[in-house]
């Protein structure tokens, strides 16, 4: 699984047709689901533990998202760049974005840009799962042995509706709460990431003097995003902070 997966956590998109849904329910475009223990504390334990998880992931997605405005604002077209505020240490997801816009700027630059067919088709993939996210309504779950205990449905503009078991104790709709919570987290710093891209993108492009720069530049910058994650995850394993 590439990070641009592992980032949407426990979101499945593509899920307009759930035959587990009511046909009379409206277009779903992404499903979050999550099962949790039948014991209510095992069940808050297990769900701490990913809340830390995500949390992680959030944490790295902010510090990519600095790196990638550092280096924005200290980059010269023709000019290596490093982040500000690790200037002295060596930085090879800038030096590579950099060696990235230099080769957009060639005059054959289409050609050039091969090496970033595999990222362009991940970002592609991105925004297509981020729109899922937004276009349609967005379902969250909460189960637990195999039993249904709350569906919580969210429209793009945000209103919601929730269904609970009639059954369902405080503590159950309680870890559905928090369930909703972290999904509607991560689903905001999925389109936080995607308009931080497109935005620098287009900053880019005008320091650029090759038509449709911005289209190309895209690519290189959700590579720099992956690779600025896959260095902190690399320091996370290795007790670096």
């Amino acid at each position: 699984m590439n990070i641009g997966q592992e980032l949407f956590g426990a979101w499945t998109t593509g899920a307009a047709v759930e035959k587990d849904l009511a046909a009379s329910a409206p277009a779903i475009g992404a499903i979050w689901r999550r099962a949790v223990p039948p014991d209510a504390r095992t069940a808050r334990s297990a769900l701490q533990a990913q809340d830390e998880a995500l949390q992680r992931d959030h944490e790295n997605i902010e510090k990519a998202i600095q790196r990638l405005n550092d280096f924005i604002e200290a980059w010269t077209p023709g000019q290596p760049a490093r982040a500000k505020s690790l200037k002295d240490a060596p930085q090879p997801p800038e030096d590579a974005l950099a060696a990235a816009l230099d080769r957009i700027r060639a005059p054959q630059a289409k050609d050039l840009l091969d090496p970033l067919q595999a990222a362009r088709e991940e970002f592609d993939a991105f925004v297509r799962r981020v729109g899922e996210l937004v276009s349609h309504y967005a379902v969250i779950e909460t189960s637990s042995n195999g039993t249904l205990i709350a569906r919580t449905l969210v429209s793009w503009t945000g209103d919601f509706k929730s269904l609970l078991r009639s059954d369902a104790t405080p503590d159950q709709i309680r870890l559905h709460e928090r369930n909703v919570r972290a999904a509607l987290a991560r689903r905001a710093a999925l389109i936080r990431l995607m308009g931080v891209i497109s935005t620098s993108a287009a900053k880019i492009a005008l320091r650029l003097a090759t038509p449709g720069a911005q289209l190309l530049v895209l690519p290189a910058l959700w590579q720099f995003v992956r690779d600025v994650i896959e260095e902190l995850r690399r320091a996370e394993a290795r007790g670096v902070s």
